[in-house]
């Protein structure tokens, strides 16, 4: 069967202000598809809702995962308003998995703009770092780079692909398959990075229907487990940051991975 795959990805324009509570993420109609799905990548500051252009640049991976493992195909791209869209055809009933990961980008960002946003991502050893090598108000050189994930399921089918790491260089792991949650239910992930887990990392996981997000914070194992608490369309997401020198990025003070997995839980 022939597989028609286009997925997108979207990065911000460089204004040279760096907006920290913007998300990139995957998304899919219908999040419970029979035979295609359309996937749509957004940028916004509350999940699902995108409040900004996505800009077809800068794309560096994707990828699309079934029951047989990867699937290829012809890459068209299409704006659809805000986001970009891809319209896929899933060959086999089961689970699937989609990434993308943008390119790196650098920006250099004031001292107080940055500091909000280490802290707003919970990024208190990187303020920490700043404060003891007295640099706190002296602008900061970043470079990021996007990786999205999301799964979704078409009719009953093996999930165990989901629940493998893909040697991203970051990345949510599922303990479980996230396509056979339902509310109240516990979801428990590994964030890796270069394949090794990621500890002290704050992870927040917002739902569709609304209300107040869930927060935790991986273990030393990088574990998380995050409570289910409503049903639909979720989104966790983290930024994970280290030194540019331990990057190996010459003139880049820090090195930033913004991390998502979009799910959406079982019918019932």
């Amino acid at each position: 069967m022939r597989v028609r795959v286009v997925l997108i990805l979207g990065v911000l324009a460089s204004t040279g202000v760096r907006l920290a509570a913007h998300d990139f993420w995957l998304a899919a109609t219908p999040w419970q598809p029979e035979s295609s799905v359309t996937i749509t990548a957004n940028i916004g500051e509350t999940f699902p809702v995108p409040t900004d252009q996505v800009a077809p640049r800068g794309v560096e991976r994707w990828r699309l995962y079934g029951p047989g493992g990867e699937i290829t195909g012809d890459h068209e791209f299409r704006r659809d308003g805000l986001t970009l869209a891809a319209d896929v055809v899933l060959p086999v009933p089961g689970a699937y998995l989609a990434t993308v990961t943008t390119a790196a980008s650098v920006e250099e960002m004031k001292g107080p703009w940055f500091n909000s946003y280490l802290a707003e991502e919970g990024l208190d050893w990187v303020v920490t770092a700043r404060r003891a090598a007295g640099v706190s108000e002296e602008p900061a050189t970043e470079r990021f780079a996007r990786y999205a994930k999301i799964v979704l399921r078409n009719g009953f089918g093996s999930g165990a692909h989901l629940t493998r790491p893909l040697g991203l260089r970051a990345e949510f792991v599922p303990m479980t398959d996230p396509t056979i949650l339902r509310a109240g239910h516990l979801l428990t992930l590994q964030l890796l990075s270069d394949g090794k887990p990621v500890p002290g990392a704050v992870v927040t996981a917002r739902a569709s229907a609304g209300g107040h997000p869930i927060v935790g914070r991986t273990d030393a194992a990088g574990h998380v487990t995050l409570p289910i608490d409503r049903d639909g369309a979720w989104l966790v997401r983290t930024v994970h940051m280290i030194p540019g020198l331990q990057a190996g990025v010459p003139g880049v003070e820090w090195d930033s991975y913004w991390v998502t997995l979009a799910f959406h839980t079982a019918p019932h």
